[in-house]
């Protein structure tokens, strides 16, 4: 899917150390976690009509500084980069290869690696182990494409903005969020998303808010150790007033959440949106064509949206509390594909963290942000707009 996109969608981690990263012990600690992880060492070969990876034997290397390099044409074919500068180690990955939880375990070993040379811990080298392709013809045979279109054809698009990209960034207490969505008997997320909603609501002056969300699919295609990309996403709509506060609504948005969230509503999803490109990629055309044709087509499995959010959780796999006490932040960014405003939401260290990339030319995104946490009852430890 990520190489049929128009524009090239790069990822970014950052984790911030206790003290400066020394570039170093950080291209020792990339070597030695590399080394048990084989499927990150590939790279992206193209001719006329396929595509396909294989091994790639140039040295990998750590670079300096926070700016972000062209992967692969910058990185010796690697389709991730490993960078660093003061002391914050930045993780870049294209698309392509990996999802959130697809890289988090070599960049966790990395980390891990890193710790035993600097801090004298003594994380063992795990191996990283990737299954072998779900079976799409399986998914497709359960749930079969409905021949002579799609209800999404006729569906209203979303009319998104494709502004100046800024971000923002906001920290919320998660024992507040999670508080709060007790108190409305939802999910934490649900109560994220409802928040998310009233401050799009205020921000974008439209009272009908179309969001989306991701899905880890692993579980449901019978991968669990898959390191590609294994996602789906739903979309839902909202409509709010000034007046409308979380309580009127959450219910409803927790019952959507939890309703796609059930395995075979999953897959279907999943078979739905990844078929359109299996399908794609089985012509027998020039990869220019199939691009083109996936561009056409993409709108029938696609989710645009004046928002959409993706929890991604804790980001080191596995989540070693032992670990996280040598980082004192994190941020990840990934650029708002599909939407007016993309949002990530990790969650490390007692932290809800919401790295927002934004599209629209409206300014005040994280004063609203935090007006609409704040009120409420949820608590908000800081609020940004970093551009």
């Amino acid at each position: 899917m990520y190489f049929f996109r128009r524009e090239k969608v790069q990822c970014r981690y950052q984790f911030s150390l206790r003290d400066a990263v020394d570039l170093t012990l950080l291209q020792r600690a990339l070597t030695t976690a590399l080394a048990s992880a084989p499927y990150y060492t590939q790279r992206l070969v193209q001719e006329k009509r396929e595509m396909w990876l294989e091994p790639n034997t140039e040295p990998c290397l750590v670079y300096h500084g926070s700016t972000m390099r062209n992967i692969p044409e910058q990185t010796n074919g690697y389709l991730f980069c490993v960078s660093c500068e003061g002391d914050t180690i930045y993780f870049d990955w294209h698309h392509f290869l990996l999802d959130g939880h697809g890289v988090s375990p070599l960049f966790t070993s990395i980390l891990e690696q890193y710790c035993n040379l600097r801090y004298g811990t003594a994380f063992a080298v795990q191996q990283i182990v990737c299954d072998p392709p779900y079976d799409m013809d399986a998914m497709l045979a359960e749930h079969p494409p409905v021949e002579g279109g799609s209800d999404a054809i006729q569906r209203d698009v979303v009319q998104t903005y494709e502004g100046t990209l800024r971000r923002t960034r906001v920290c919320l207490s998660k024992q507040s969020l999670v508080e709060k969505a007790l108190a409305n008997n939802a999910k934490p997320v649900s109560a994220l998303m409802g928040l998310l909603c009233m401050a799009m609501r205020e921000y974008l002056g439209k009272e009908k808010i179309q969001y989306s969300y991701s899905s880890d699919t692993r579980d449901v295609a019978g991968v669990p150790n898959a390191l590609y990309n294994c996602v789906c996403s739903f979309e839902h709509t909202v409509q709010l007033q000034a007046q409308t506060r979380l309580a009127d609504f959450i219910s409803d948005v927790d019952a959507d959440i939890k309703r796609d969230l059930q395995p075979q509503s999953k897959r279907r999803r999943m078979t739905e949106q990844m078929g359109w490109v299996y399908k794609v990629n089985q012509q027998k055309a020039p990869l220019r064509i199939k691009q083109r044709v996936f561009q056409m087509g993409e709108y029938i499995g696609g989710t645009i949206s004046d928002f959409w959010l993706s929890y991604l959780g804790n980001p080191l796999m596995p989540a070693t509390p032992e670990l996280a006490q040598y980082t004192t932040d994190f941020g990840v960014w990934v650029p708002p594909d599909g939407a007016s405003v993309g949002v990530e939401a990790a969650s490390l260290n007692g932290k809800i963290i919401l790295c927002i990339h934004n599209k629209a030319p409206h300014p005040g995104l994280a004063d609203i942000l935090r007006k609409t946490f704040e009120n409420e009852g949820v608590t908000v430890l800081e609020a940004a707009d970093l551009d």
